[in-house]
C-alpha cells in the first residue's frame, strides 16, 4: 500500500495538520483499518479506493475510531490524487458516510464543496464556567460538537484544557472560537479527546459549524477564518446554495504540502 503524509491547511513545511493517505486496491476489514490507522498515528488518516473515473470511495480513522467527516484529511487527499496525476480532470467526487463530496482544483488551492452543520440551540452557560472559565459569552450545539464562544481572540490562544473534563461532555468534540483581529474574521481551536484526538491542530468539519455560527453573528457569508492550535492552519469559507436542492453548503478553500512518500509492508497482516 502506498502511504503519503500531507500537511493540509498550509503551504509551508511543519504546519497545518498532518494527515497521511492511503490508496488501495480494496478495502482490509474495518479492523485492519483502525489498526493502520493507529500506526500511522495522526489524528486524521485517509483511505482512498477508486470506483471510477475522477470517482473515489473515501473513509477516515482517527487512532481510535472511524469518524463521518473529516475537512483536512479530504484535503490530502485530494492534494495526493492531483499531485499524482491521478485524475483526468479538475474535479473530484468522493463517495463518503457525509453523501457525496467534491473538491476541485483551483490555480492556487483546493476548493472542497461540504455541507453546512448548523447550529441547533443555544447551551447554558453555568456548568461550562467550570470547564472552559467565566470568559466564555455563548455556547451552542451544532450536530455533534459543541460551540463555545470567548470573549477575546487572546482568551482562546491562552485556553489550557482539562482534557478529561472535556472528555465528560456527551459530544464528540469542543470548539472554543472569538471574533479575530484581521486579517481574520474568527479563530478557534478543537478538542476531540472522545475520538482520540485531544487538540486537532486544523479542523475542517468543524468549519463547517463554525461557518454557520458566525453567520448568524457577523451577517455575512463569506470568511478568513485561523484555526490556532501550536502548528495553525487558514483556510477561506463561503456558504452557497446547492442548485439542485437549495440546502446551504460551505467551499472551504486551502492548500497542502506532501511531506512524507512510502509504502505499508503488511506481507501478513
Amino acid at each position: 500500500m502506498k502511504i503519503w503524509t500531507v500537511d493540509a491547511f498550509t503551504n509551508k513545511p511543519f504546519q497545518g495538520n498532518p494527515a497521511g493517505v492511503v490508496i488501495v486496491d480494496g478495502f482490509p476489514s474495518d479492523q485492519e483499518l483502525q489498526s493502520i490507522a493507529n500506526e500511522i498515528h495522526l489524528s486524521e488518516t485517509a483511505f482512498l479506493k477508486k470506483l471510477g473515473p475522477d470517482s473515489y470511495h473515501l473513509r477516515w480513522f482517527t487512532p481510535a475510531v472511524e469518524v463521518k467527516l473529516c475537512g483536512h484529511a479530504t484535503l490530502a487527499a485530494a492534494h495526493i490524487l492531483f499531485e499524482q496525476n491521478l485524475i483526468q480532470g479538475d474535479y473530484i467526487t468522493f463517495e463518503t458516510l457525509s453523501g457525496f463530496l467534491t473538491v476541485t482544483q483551483g490555480s492556487r488551492c483546493l476548493v472542497m464543496d461540504f455541507p453546512l452543520q448548523p447550529v441547533t440551540h443555544e447551551l447554558p452557560l453555568t456548568s461550562l464556567h467550570t470547564i472552559f472559565g467565566h470568559n466564555i459569552i455563548h455556547a451552542a450545539h451544532a450536530l455533534d460538537d459543541y460551540i463555545i464562544e470567548f470573549d477575546t481572540e487572546e482568551a482562546v490562544r491562552k485556553f489550557k484544557p482539562d482534557f478529561t473534563k472535556i472528555a465528560a461532555l456527551p459530544c464528540r468534540g469542543v470548539i472554543i472560537t472569538a471574533k479575530a483581529k484581521p486579517p481574520y474574521d474568527f479563530i478557534s481551536r478543537f478538542f476531540g479527546p472522545n475520538v482520540g484526538v485531544n487538540e486537532d491542530p486544523v479542523t475542517g468539519s468543524a468549519h463547517c459549524k463554525l461557518a454557520d455560527y458566525w453567520q448568524k453573528k457577523l451577517n455575512k457569508t463569506e470568511f478568513n477564518a485561523y484555526q490556532a492550535s501550536a502548528r495553525g492552519g487558514e483556510m477561506q469559507l463561503s456558504i452557497q446554495k446547492d442548485p439542485l436542492n437549495d440546502l446551504p453548503r460551505v467551499k472551504i478553500k486551502g492548500q497542502a504540502r506532501t511531506m512524507l512518500t512510502g509504502a505499508l509492508n503488511l506481507e501478513k497482516f
